[in-house]
């Protein structure tokens, strides 16, 4: 369900009181071996900031994109691990919490045991689908086991009535991210087809298939699919709130997907009292629907065997994870395989992540961060409340609805108030490996079934753990939130000044809080509903300067003359970074107002430090196969453009740095893009 979008992202320097503690002496936060000042500012801003980010972070083979961000991740799986193997290496009590977390890791890192295994774990899974006698016993079981081959079911906010969950259906059941990929006679497209489904093809072989029947498998798969993304709605047509919401009838969804039944599908998925349902996208639901009731048994079979295969894979003998690493390898420019460690800290952070993110912010969160953060995330409100007064496109009635949503704003730092109860979850060294994850996904499904179906939205609840390091605005509770995993050095740093905090998570916040008023998120009013609250002159307005962003952004190169970015796709966090820089700008200025202004440093203005620290928020490099990826899939534009493109887009950074006509990346002013 594409409707929560995740950013991958400060603090004002506090002055203590007579009374308090002594204050913490601020430094720069920059470092300047990471420059390049061989290159032109206006040329190409991150290889001026952080052409040598790479010389001073060597990039680990098992990355093929490494960056900050990356870094800061990497680093917090060491302090995972710092807590999770310490648990493993001891004896624990069976039914605790420890004991959960030492046998889910020692699994893992059990090689001879997953070898000795090999897809026998998956066997008597695979049996039951087999076993399965006619097409009605087929869908039902599906249904029970809560596993949709050609679309989703979930339950979520009803986006028109926020306070309230709604049981959601929508497209589903491609194995790669895009429908493009399935049409596309693109030559890396098209690559990525064939990695697709050699890979599909050499699982079905290692789960015991004969390679004909595998090769036969894996055509019928691919026909299959290929036949339901033309169908889908494309990921820019997805961003479009108002065409992707359906409130009808379960009546009303029988009649659009006849013969299926529905009544009682949801009968049997234990959604038995929903009466009304969210059809996110029409055309692909019952696209999927008509597969389900025309198609052999055999190929549904088929279908669901590769769900099995291709989400348990991770979970077997060295020969899968191999496989897995072949395949990443191809797709991705991916070097060599992640330390079993690092995947075995991965699947316990999945698996136990409210248990771990409490051992988690004890550990390594301390107070006065959030407490810096709190301050910070004021100073930013502030400032896009300034920037709100002070636009001239906005008419003075939808300012003051705007400012109104912005005031309502949740925000939410660190890590949850309540975690949930993971006493119910149950861990057995006795089952495999795999065993073991099924059932703890039986155990999820029912807790959150607990707490949604036919329940009011709890706003307290967070969609990410307090250990991720990623941040996210989401919509339809009009809450940011910053998960502790994010704020630490370089991204958020206490003992940074204000330049550096200002520039980079700064930037973040006011990246999320734009994130309330860009594109999708301005379709919401405070309450979360999908609701207009702009008057139409002021809609028009700004559907001007966002086509603008599109078409610029269409015109940079990812891949020079090879690969351009997609400004549709990437319009809503292209906006938002351009709004968090503005916004955290502005709030910088303010806090210099209020504090004094910064002295400069090494020959840099506190303005400069600002834009530097930003650059550095996207330092880093990526494989050419996940550049081509990235800007098939996902909705943010790659790191050098989010500085590059980015920037060019702010006033202020052509004052702080001089930037003219003939720089690279120098726009007329009168052609600049000016939304927050």
């Amino acid at each position: 369900m594409n409707k929560t979008v995740v950013l991958m992202a400060a603090a004002g320097v506090a002055l203590a009181t007579s009374c308090g503690p002594k204050p913490v002496e601020k430094v720069a936060g920059i470092n300047y071996d990471y420059m390049d000042t061989s290159v032109s500012p206006g040329d190409d801003f991150a290889a001026y900031a952080t052409g040598h980010w790479i010389d001073y972070n060597p990039q680990p083979k098992e990355y093929s994109m490494w960056g900050t961000t990356t870094k800061v991740f990497d680093e917090n799986t060491t302090k995972l691990a710092e807590l999770i193997q310490g648990i493993a290496a001891g004896s624990n009590r069976r039914g605790t919490v420890e004991q959960k977390i030492g046998d889910l890791y020692n699994m893992k890192m059990d090689v001879d045991r997953l070898n000795s295994e090999g897809a026998a774990p998956l066997a008597a899974h695979l049996a039951e689908i087999d076993a399965i006698g006619t097409r009605e016993e087929f869908i039902s079981y599906c249904a029970r086991e809560h596993d949709n081959l050609f679309f989703y079911v979930m339950v979520g906010p009803d986006e028109k009535d926020a306070s309230n969950n709604i049981v959601g259906i929508g497209q589903s059941g491609l194995s790669l991210p895009n429908k493009d990929y399935y049409s596309s006679e693109d030559p890396q497209s098209k690559h990525v087809v064939e990695v697709t489904r050699q890979h599909m093809r050499n699982l079905f072989v290692l789960c015991g298939f004969p390679e004909d029947v595998a090769q036969a498998k894996m055509e019928r798969i691919w026909e299959i699919e290929t036949q339901l993304a033309s169908k889908h709605y494309s990921l820019e047509e997805c961003r479009v709130p108002e065409a992707n919401y359906h409130k009808i009838t379960v009546e009303e969804l029988n009649n659009l997907c006849t013969p299926f039944d529905w009544s009682a599908y949801l009968k049997d998925y234990r959604y038995d009292r929903t009466k009304v349902v969210d059809l996110g996208q029409i055309e692909p639901v019952v696209e999927g629907c008509r597969l389900m009731m025309e198609l052999p048994l055999e190929d549904l079979k088929t279908v669901w065997q590769w769900h099995i295969i291709s989400g348990g894979s991770s979970l077997l003998s060295d020969a899968f994870r191999d496989e897995n690493f072949e395949y990443s390898r191809n797709m991705f420019g991916t070097q060599e395989q992640t330390p079993r460690w690092k995947e075995a800290v991965s699947l316990v952070n999945g698996l136990m992540s409210d248990a771990v993110g409490q051992m988690f912010v004890k550990k390594f969160f301390p107070k006065e961060a959030k407490a810096e953060m709190l301050e910070l995330i004021g100073n930013l409100k502030a400032s896009l409340a300034e920037r709100i007064k002070a636009q001239e496109w906005m008419t003075e009635e939808t300012k003051a609805v705007a400012i109104d949503k912005l005031s309502s704003f949740i925000v939410k730092v660190g890590y949850p108030d309540k975690w949930d109860d993971l006493s119910g979850l149950k861990v057995d060294p006795a089952l495999s490996l795999y065993e073991n994850v099924r059932k703890a996904s039986e155990f999820y499904w029912e807790l959150n079934y607990k707490k949604r179906y036919e329940k009011p939205v709890d706003r307290t609840e967070w969609l990410m753990s307090p250990q991720t390091v990623n941040a996210y605005y989401n919509p339809t509770s009009n809450e940011i939130c910053f998960p502790a995993g994010f704020l630490q050095p370089p991204l958020f740093d206490l003992a940074a000044d204000a330049a550096a905090n200002y520039g980079s998570i700064g930037v973040v916040i006011g990246h999320e809080m734009t994130h309330g008023f860009d594109d999708q998120g301005r379709q919401y009013n405070k309450e979360g509903n999908l609701s207009p609250w702009w008057t139409e002159a002021d809609a028009e307005a700004f559907k001007k300067p966002c086509d603008a962003m599109v078409d610029y952004f269409n015109t940079l190169w990812v891949i020079p003359d090879e690969l351009h970015a997609n400004g549709a796709l990437c319009l809503g966090e292209n906006i938002a970074d351009h709004g968090g820089l503005n916004i955290a700008y502005n709030a910088f200025q303010m806090w210099q107002d209020k504090h004094g202004r910064l002295a400069d440093d090494n020959g840099f203005t506190p303005e400069q430090r600002f834009f530097l620290s930003y650059a550095n928020l996207w330092a880093g490099t990526t494989s050419p196969e996940l550049l081509h990826y990235l800007t098939m899939a996902d909705v943010h534009s790659v790191g050098f453009l989010r500085v590059n493109g980015g920037l060019a887009q702010c006033d202020y950074w052509y004052d702080a740095f001089d930037i003219k006509p003939g720089d690279r990346y120098y726009v007329a002013p009168e052609d600049r893009v000016r939304i927050w």
